[in-house]
């Protein structure tokens, strides 16, 4: 039996205070000690949040303190980290980008989110990613995104063509729409018959309420763990070998026609 546990870090981001949110981060992790996760995923952008204006003098300094903070924690605390997101500088272009890192502090994954967001000004600041993110946690198949790429299932079931029995979804998803973000992360465990894992942000900024409602949906589509609009810590056990199971049951990978359906 394939078992993992996770462990989702909910919590109000401090507006353009790298430092105040490293330490907010801190704090949540010291409330996993005993509880021994494998598997740590904190929000999007969780290190300055959408502070659009000064967003790039900020990333150009926090930077490499965000990453070595990364590194620092999934060492310190022996777990595997999902960062979240945060916005990067690369070549003096900003991605909204995810960084993986292992239990020794190794990078394993990079991913730049490809569905950039209008309505939060993200496509007037980030440049667009164009990598799928697959990478291997314990053993298991991982496959990550961003947000607003949770209303693509393209890119959902592009991941789990090329093998992800966990997809990550750390986001920044207002309240207003909270009932999509739950439906939706149900539709792509269910689609894709895989556990899918959205860890959101908290709190509010400015008129912006942010939702919570950090949840890990089974293949079947079933919450097996969530929380409120609340900071907490979530914490979860999930059996990998339940996927092979849903999708030997009912085996819709098998059964598709991709030469029907003319995408572009």
């Amino acid at each position: 039996m394939k078992l993992l546990k996770v462990a989702l870090l909910q919590f109000d981001v401090k507006l353009g205070d790298p430092e105040a949110n490293r330490q907010r981060v801190k704090a949540l992790l010291e409330r996993t000690k005993g509880k021994n996760p494998d598997i740590v995923i904190l929000p999007e952008m969780w290190d300055t949040s959408y502070d659009i204006k000064n967003l790039r003098e900020i990333a150009s300094i926090e930077n490499p303190k965000t990453l070595k903070f990364l590194m620092d924690i999934a060492s310190h605390y022996n777990v595997n980290v999902v960062g979240g997101s945060i916005p990067f500088i690369d070549k003096g272009k900003i991605y909204n980008t995810s960084f993986v890192f292992n239990r020794m502090g190794k990078l394993l994954g990079v991913y730049r989110k490809i569905h950039l967001f209008g309505l939060m000004g993200e496509d007037r600041v980030f440049e667009r990613g164009s990598d799928l993110c697959l990478f291997e946690l314990e053993g298991v198949k991982c496959g990550l995104t961003i947000c607003y790429d949770l209303r693509f299932p393209e890119l959902f079931r592009s991941l789990a063509l090329k093998g992800a029995e966990v997809i990550f979804v750390p986001a920044q998803w207002p309240l207003a729409r909270i009932n999509h973000w739950k439906i939706l992360l149900q539709a792509r465990a269910i689609e894709n018959q895989c556990y899918v894992i959205g860890v959101n942000r908290c709190g509010q900024e400015g008129d912006l309420v942010f939702g919570g409602s950090s949840l890990v949906i089974d293949p079947w589509g079933d919450i097996i763990a969530g929380g409120s609009d609340i900071e907490t810590v979530i914490f979860a056990e999930i059996n990998v070998d339940k996927v092979k199971e849903v999708r030997e049951m009912i085996p819709v990978f098998k059964d598709r026609a991709p030469e029907v359906y003319g995408l572009s």
